[in-house]
């Protein structure tokens, strides 16, 4: 990492502690996340040069991911068979949410087909800013109506839900309480080989998936009792927020300005099919619906885990259908593309004769 890049980090982790410190000064919810959220936005709004290196996001994920599988328990795993409503409809409820989303993109942001397709997934926010670049997107699009998206989902939902009388904590925590000594250094271990093991089985969202299993595990075996501490939550919550707010940089307002209204009316849109279908599956399972509700809400992963950790006794269910979700967007969304540009294709060949 060169000596800018590493100026750019120390302010944008600087900005995101002023903010967070505000936050949790304030009382609001997931106060280390949602602080440093906003804080970096308003600062790369104001052309501060600031940036998160997208290495650093790996190992705070797994800090979650180990934080996630400290939760796991017996009751968690008599709990796995109600979620399998939940991944058969999940494919659906895809489909669904990137048709209506593609709808709004097409008819009232009036993007272009392939900018509009790739902007429309709930999810995959990598995977489809590079994808939308190979297909002939506006790039720069595609990552500020994205970026946009996770942002206001992951502001407004503490925030309605606190309205709605749910207790938000400023750190989410697992059940157990914080670990020290021979059971950090497990965890810590859980944390580094899960990392790897992610990444070698190619497993979706590695960096989340491999720490959880392997802290599930050493949990479940009785290894290892507790989970990471408070501290180290908060420091993965700062990076986590810094790094969605410091996407916004070097863009032009009037450009953020457009994602932000587009965004707006397409985040409104996407947590309105999640209700729907949290009622629905709600209805079939007998599932809480704030559960469901954060687990098909469309923002991020790690940041909709947090969410979950603060809110609700099982945050493995939102997680991994969340994973699941990503799965079926970055394998779906480049075949329905194709088939979807066949088509237009067709439609402009010339007849023949030129007529």
């Amino acid at each position: 990492m060169s000596r800018a890049e590493l100026h750019r980090l120390a302010l944008a982790l600087l900005i995101g502690a002023l903010g967070g410190s505000l936050f949790f000064a304030a009382g609001l919810p997931l106060a280390w996340m949602l602080g440093p959220m906003l804080a970096t936005t308003l600062a790369s709004l104001a052309g501060a040069p600031i940036a998160v290196p997208p290495a650093l996001r790996g190992p705070t994920i797994a800090v979650l991911g180990v934080l996630l599988g400290s939760g796991f328990d017996r009751e968690v795993l008599e709990r796995l068979v109600l979620w399998l409503p939940i991944l058969v409809a999940l494919p659906f409820y895809v489909v669904i949410v990137t048709g209506a989303a593609f709808f709004y993109l097409r008819r009232l942001a009036r993007l272009d087909p392939r900018t509009a397709w790739f902007s429309a997934t709930p999810g995959g926010l990598g995977e489809m800013i590079v994808m939308g670049d190979r297909a002939g997107g506006d790039l720069r699009t595609i990552a500020l109506v994205h970026s946009t998206r996770i942002l206001l989902v992951v502001l407004a939902v503490p925030f309605v839900l606190r309205a709605l009388g749910h207790a938000v904590p400023t750190v989410p925590a697992a059940a157990g309480a914080a670990a020290s000594g021979p059971d950090l250094a497990i965890l810590l271990a859980c944390g580094l080989l899960g990392l790897g093991l992610g990444w070698l089985a190619r497993l979706p969202a590695p960096g989340l998936l491999g720490p959880m299993l392997a802290s599930a595990a050493a949990h479940l075996a009785g290894v290892v009792h507790g989970a990471p501490p408070v501290v180290v939550v908060a420091a993965a919550q700062l990076v986590i927020g810094a790094q969605v707010g410091a996407r916004f940089a070097g863009y032009p307002l009037f450009r953020v300005v457009q994602s932000v209204a587009s965004g707006l009316g397409l985040t409104l849109i996407m947590l309105a099919l999640a209700l729907a279908f949290g009622w629905l599956l709600g209805e079939a399972t007998g599932l809480p619906l704030l559960l469901l509700v954060l687990a098909l809400a469309p923002g991020g992963l790690a940041e909709m885990s947090l969410v979950a950790l603060a809110l609700t006794d099982d945050p493995a269910l939102v997680a991994a259908v969340h994973i699941v979700r990503i799965a079926i967007v970055v394998i779906a969304a480049p075949l329905l593309f194709r088939i979807g540009e066949r088509r237009l294709d067709e439609r402009r060949l010339p007849t023949p004769g030129g007529r």
